[in-house]
Parts: C-alpha cells; structure tokens; sequence
C-alpha cells in the first residue's frame, strides 16, 4: 500500500478532530454541569429531563398567577380591615349621640364626624389594586363599585362577578369579592307598622328587642302574599264594666295628651293573624309598654281599641345610605325623640350587620391566603424535587468529568504532536 501525503494528512487530521470534538464534549458538559449535552448523550434521559423540566416551567407559571392572587387579596384584606374600623368609630360615635344630655350642637359635632367616616368608607369601597383595578366592582375593574347620585345616595354600579387564578392544573381560586356581597346585600334592621283602626286611644309603637322581633318576622313574613303579613291587635276589659270603664275614661289627662286618661284595672290583648288565629294573648297595664315578640305598644285610653299591625317587608341596603339616613335625622331639629332614637337603631343595625358580612369576607380572604401559602409550599417542594431527579438522570461527577477533561486534552495534544512529526517525514530525508 502506498502511503501518501493525503492520505497522512487525512488521517491526522480525523484523528485531531475526533480529539478536539471529545474534549469541547468535556468542557461544555463541565461548564453547564450536566452529563447530557445534546439527545444522543442519553436518548433516554434526555426525554425524562425533558419532562422535569416542563413540570418546573408549568409550576414557576403557577406561582406567577398565585403572586398576583396573593397581591389582590391582600389588598382587599387591607380594605376591609380599615372599613371595620371605621364602622367600630361610627358605632361607638353613634352610642355617644344616644345620650339624651346631648344637646343639639352636641349631635351636630358627632354626625359631622360620622360623615367624614362615610366619606373615608365610600373610598374603602372604591379601593383599587396595585394595577388600578376596582377591588370590589366584580369583573368590571376599570368602574367604580359604588357612585354617588346628586341626592346623596350611594348606588351600587358594578356587577357580580368574580375573578380567579389558576394555582395548578386543575384549581382555581377567587381573587376578589363584590360590593354587592359584602357592603350592598346587607339587611338593614327590620320593622313594622302599627294603625289603629278602633278605640279613642293614643298609640306609639316601635320594635323593642331586635333579636325577638327578628324572629318573628323570619316565622311569619311572607314575600308572596301581603294578607298574610297583617296582623290585627285588639284589647278587650278584664274585670270591668263598660259603665265603670266610662267613668274612668271621664277623668282628666294626667300626661297632657288629648286622649282621655284611663285609669282602671288591667285589659286582656290578643293578637291575631289574617286568618283570625291567636298568635299572642294576655293581660296588660293601660298607659304601659305591651311587649308582644319584640314589639313594644304603648295603649293611652281605656280597653276596646283594634290596631292593625303590619310587617314591613325586609330591606338591603349599603351601610353609606343608612348612615346618611340617621345623620339626616339627628341634624333635624324638628326631630321627635322616638324618630332620633329609630335613627340610632338603623344606624347600629346597618353598622353591626355590615361588620358581620366583612368579617365573612375577611375570613374568606384569609382562607384563600392560607391556600395559596400552601400551594407555594407544595410547588416549591416540586421544583426543588424536579431538580434532585434531573441531577440523578443527568448530574456530572465533576471530579471524573475533570479527569477525563485532562485524558482528552493530552490526547488532543499528542494527536498535534504527531502530525506535526508525521508531516516532516519524507523518503527523501533519508537518502
């Protein structure tokens, strides 16, 4: 066989190259520190880093989204919190205003320090997140959940719907809650209205226990049918006569009303539903608050009066309006003391009931917080659980990678060595 200048030079350097490609090989497996630098390395491995390494990329997209969930509801925790205070200084103020040495001056100075609370309130409910969005206008974040009409009240202008974020492949969780469901579906306190249909008596009338009232509402009140929610209560003598009854309707007002002083003995009262049956009886003391289920009736005039008795039908409304409402009351000097206190009492069931649907709110956003803490635990122990099994299947021992490193880059200098000795050879040399 012939051996030529090509084929000599061939052959070195295929052999040089082959050394060059095993040691960049080395070196770029040593400087990304993995054992599989291109598919043909491990075709097997290859394909299980490949799966690692999408699960780490879906979850790190997860735990962008619960980033931002987790800023959204902070922000509405941080409302909500600051709108329960407020409520607690409306409230206690209010219990300030009830005090009957309380001149007007004085409940002017305290409504106009529970109207600058609305006003802090009404911007708590307009609260915008970090990106400008409505906290509680539902999906509609560009609007305000709550405008302001020219006549002072506030109307609910959002809608009800609600945002979520994808936390993991199969679950979403809310990221916000509505106006409408925390400040503007809260009941306000409910009533009844009294007139008296028979009797030369003089009556007043208001809800006296709110909790037995309530009750008793919730027991009989119907949506459907307005008959039903009428009541009728009748007083009758007990143990006198009608004569005896007139003499006593003869004598003078002790209390200055118009309405003739009675002053005999005790009356017999029923209350009867629409449909004439008994749903309270028993005896009562004329010109003495009758408490019949959380109702208070106070009866000026001798037995034989019929009042009719109905109940209002419940009532949502946004704490700003019946706020408003009571402060209207309390700067009216025209006011009666039994409309200033109805105006302390809505104001304080409002207050009390909104505090009751944020602190659900609250506890829903405190619920979701302590969701997603622990999906960022769990996603955390993944990712750091796909990096432990990438570095099993495709993990570079450095010490033998550096090892061959050096095997490779003195074969690499060997095979220049001998092509350089090889290429001055020549039959000619030796003639």
């Amino acid at each position: 066989m012939r051996v030529t200048n090509n084929l000599i030079y061939g052959q070195s350097s295929q052999a040089i190259s082959k050394a060059n490609d095993r040691y960049m090989d080395i070196n770029k497996k040593i400087s990304e520190q993995t054992s599989i630098v291109k598919p043909s390395d491990n075709p097997v491995g290859t394909g299980q880093v490949l799966q690692y390494e999408n699960s780490t990329s879906q979850l790190k997209q997860y735990d962008g989204n619960m980033k931002m969930a987790k800023s959204h509801l902070e922000y509405e925790e941080v409302a909500l919190d600051s709108l329960n205070g407020l409520l607690d200084d409306a409230r206690t103020l209010f219990i300030q205003a009830e005090n009957t040495a309380n001149t007007q001056d004085d409940l002017n100075a305290i409504t106009e320090q529970v109207s600058k609370m609305v006003d802090s309130m009404a911007d708590l409910m307009n609260s915008k997140s970090a990106d400008g969005s409505y906290i509680f206008a539902g999906t509609d974040i560009k609007s305000p959940a709550f405008t302001l009409r020219p006549d002072g009240r506030y109307d609910w202008t959002g809608n009800e719907g609600q945002k979520f974020a994808q936390i993991s492949e199969n679950r979403k969780i809310p990221i916000n809650d509505t106006g409408k469901q925390l400040f503007q579906d809260v009941w306000t306190r409910n009533n009844f209205t009294a007139t008296l249909l028979a009797g030369n008596v003089s009556l007043s009338a208001k809800v006296h226990d709110e909790g037995d009232f309530d009750n008793f509402l919730s027991k009989n009140y119907s949506a459907t049918s307005g008959v039903a929610n009428n009541f009728v209560l009748t007083t009758v003598p007990l143990g006198g006569t009608a004569d005896a009854q007139a003499a006593n309707a003869e004598l003078p007002p002790q209390d200055g009303s118009k309405v003739p002083f009675y002053g005999g003995p005790p009356g017999q009262y029923s209350l009867t539903d629409s449909a004439g049956n008994v749903v309270s009886s028993g005896v009562y003391e004329p010109n003495q608050p009758l408490i019949i289920n959380g109702m208070s009736f106070v009866i000026k005039g001798a037995p034989g009066a019929a009042i009719e008795v109905s109940l209002n039908p419940p009532k949502r409304d946004n704490v700003l309006n019946q706020l408003n409402d009571a402060i209207a009351v309390l700067r009216d000097k025209t006011a009666t003391p039994d409309e200033k206190e109805a105006a302390f009492h809505d104001a304080q069931v409002s207050v009390v009931n909104t505090q009751t649907s944020i602190g659900e709110g609250r506890s829903a956003v405190g619920s979701r917080l302590n969701t997603l803490t622990e999906r960022g635990d769990f996603s955390s122990a993944n990712q750091l659980s796909n990096i432990m099994a990438q570095d099993r299947v495709a993990g570079l021992d450095m010490g033998s990678a550096a090892t061959e490193l050096s095997m490779a880059e003195s074969a690499l200098t060997s095979s220049q060595k001998l092509f350089s000795r090889v290429s001055n050879l020549s039959l000619f040399n030796k003639i």
